[in-house]
This record gives C-alpha cells, sequence and structure tokens, in this order.
C-alpha cells in the first residue's frame, strides 16, 4: 500500500516537472512581445538553467531520479540556441581591425577607465551607446592627441541620439541603418570606414530600445536592421553595440544568424555583460560585436566603471 500511495504522489509531481522544464524548452522560441514579461523572461534564461539544474541536482537527491532526467533534458533543449556559433574558417589573420563596443551608461561611464581599457587593447573603432559630447571630448582629452579623430555626427545626451562611431581611419557617415519612421526609438548610425590595409568596412552602432519600455519598438528595430543588412553589398559588415537581446530572443536570432559573434569567454561559458554593477557576475549578454566578412580571432569582457554594463573588445581577421 505505502508504494502504491507513493506512486499516486509522484505521478502529478513528474507531470508538474515536465510542464515547466517543456515551458523552459520552449521559451527560446517564444515571439510574442507584448506583455514584455516573456522577452525579460528570455533574458534571464541563463539564471532559469542554473535554477533547473539546482532543482535537478534536489531531485537526485531525493532519489526523484526520472523527474531530475526530464528537467535536464529540457533545460539542454533551452541552452542549445544559447550556444555561440562555430567560428568562420578560411579567414586570414595576416590582416586584423579591433572594435570596442560600449554602454557608457547615459554619459557616466568613467572616463579615465575606458581610456586605460583602449590603451591595453588598441582599437581601431570604437562604438559608444548611451554616450555625449563631454564625455567624448572627455575621451579624446585623456588619449594621445589626434586619436579617433574620424566620428559620426554630434550625439544629443539623453535623446534618441546618443550613439557615436569612432575611428582611427576616415569614414564617412551613411544614413542610419533604422529611422524613427521605422518603429525605431534609438538611433542606428551607420559609417563606412577606408582602412588603408584592408579596404573599405561599413559598421553600424546598435542600440534599440529595451523592450521593458516599448515592446513593439525593440522588435521593429531589431527586424529593421535584419532587412537593412540583407540590403548591403558584399563590403564586411559590423554591428556593435548594445542590442538590448540575447540568443535566447528569437528575434535577435533571426539578425545575428547572419554573422559571426564575437563572444567573450568566462571559462567554457559565454560570459555576460549586464548588470554590472552589481555584488554578483553580469549574466545576461545584450552586448554584441556581429561580424559578416571577418572571423573574430579574440574577444575579451572589459569593465568600466559608472556604467551598468560590461564592454567587449573584438579582434577580427578577414575573410575574402
Amino acid at each position: 500500500m505505502r508504494s502504491r500511495r507513493s506512486g499516486a504522489r509522484s505521478t502529478p509531481a513528474l507531470a508538474l516537472v515536465a510542464v515547466l522544464g517543456a515551458a523552459l524548452a520552449m521559451l527560446p522560441h517564444v515571439r510574442v512581445v507584448s506583455p514584455p514579461v516573456v522577452a525579460m523572461a528570455q533574458a534571464v534564461l541563463p539564471i532559469l538553467l542554473i535554477g533547473a539544474l539546482v532543482l535537478s541536482l534536489i531531485l537526485c537527491l531525493r532519489r526523484a531520479f526520472i523527474a531530475a532526467a526530464i528537467l535536464l533534458v529540457f533545460g539542454g533543449l533551452a541552452l542549445l540556441p544559447l550556444l555561440p556559433q562555430a567560428p568562420a574558417r578560411d579567414c586570414s589573420d595576416a590582416a586584423q581591425l579591433s572594435v570596442l563596443s560600449l554602454n557608457a551608461g547615459r554619459g557616466n561611464a568613467e572616463v579615465r577607465d575606458l581610456a586605460e581599457a583602449i590603451r591595453k587593447t588598441d582599437p581601431t573603432v570604437l562604438v559608444l551607446v548611451e554616450t555625449s559630447e563631454p564625455m567624448i571630448e572627455a575621451l579624446k582629452a585623456e588619449l594621445v592627441r589626434g586619436a579617433y579623430r574620424y566620428r559620426t555626427e554630434s550625439v544629443v545626451f539623453g535623446g534618441s541620439v546618443d550613439t557615436v562611431i569612432l575611428s582611427t581611419f576616415p569614414l564617412s557617415q551613411e544614413p542610419d541603418a533604422v529611422s524613427q519612421v521605422e518603429g525605431a526609438l534609438f538611433d542606428a548610425p551607420v559609417a563606412l570606414i577606408q582602412h588603408p590595409d584592408l579596404g573599405p568596412l561599413r559598421i553600424a552602432g546598435i542600440h534599440p530600445i529595451p523592450p521593458t519600455h516599448g515592446a513593439t519598438s525593440w522588435a521593429a528595430t531589431l527586424h529593421g536592421i535584419d532587412a537593412w543588412q540583407l540590403r548591403q553589398d558584399a563590403t564586411p559588415l559590423i554591428l556593435a553595440g548594445d542590442f538590448n537581446a540575447t540568443r535566447a530572443h528569437p528575434q535577435f536570432r533571426e539578425l545575428a544568424d547572419h554573422f559571426q559573434d564575437a563572444v567573450p569567454l568566462l571559462g567554457p561559458l559565454p560570459a555576460g555583460t549586464w548588470p554590472a554593477d552589481i555584488a554578483i557576475p553580469a549574466m545576461v549578454r545584450i552586448d554584441h560585436i556581429l561580424v559578416r566578412g571577418f572571423a573574430p580571432t579574440e574577444a575579451t569582457r572589459i569593465d568600466v566603471s559608472g556604467t551598468d554594463h560590461h564592454g567587449i573588445v573584438a579582434r577580427l581577421a578577414v575573410c575574402r
């Protein structure tokens, strides 16, 4: 009688675990944007997966091995879309380009920290979102005179035009990748850079509004950038910035799957970039450097105080 009762109690428990596991596995494929709770849950999927792993261990300790196995299988299915893509092949490392991308936290990033990171990594191009003209001028003052003398147009602090691209080589600004009339609330400036060794390359600074503040605009911006990149020619292309999206968002994967993602790692795992200003490690990777016509050879995460984002520096080999 005791074993029958135990089996009766375990059936609802198994069903509950199966439902929770199935919901976890389906989460990275749900395209609902309103209400934003779905996008928020997708953003913190790594944390949910850690929770699922802990629960599986507890179930094993309680000898509920079937339930633990179910949860682990579904967790593995949820993890698959988050894994970095395999690097591109047949790319020469004879000539390389480096890019630094940072969300400057509404212009509050510590300029000296950023300047020190720039001196250590020596990037060719900087992409700064949520920046300001005073911050840009202060940064230039910290660096060697004349560094990053080429740039896109002036930014408007606290507004929708707060992304800048700075380059050590001449650039010409092109029309934005998306505009506000197309549903974007933040700008996406584009620059065509003339590299003396690599030839022309195109780079766009990306910063959709967070889905928590405007889920419809967020999805429309990502879709608009995807449509824009499909119209570009064979010129090597870089998208860098704060995408406010992770690989757990299908809207982001739709765009990112046309590119290689320069992924900074912590051990074998992708390193999170947000939030960077709290005691626990950042676990949400919403900042990206996506490349086409290049292959990432190295990606590192940088720390800059004053902002809630980690920056990324990517070294890129040319693929012709």
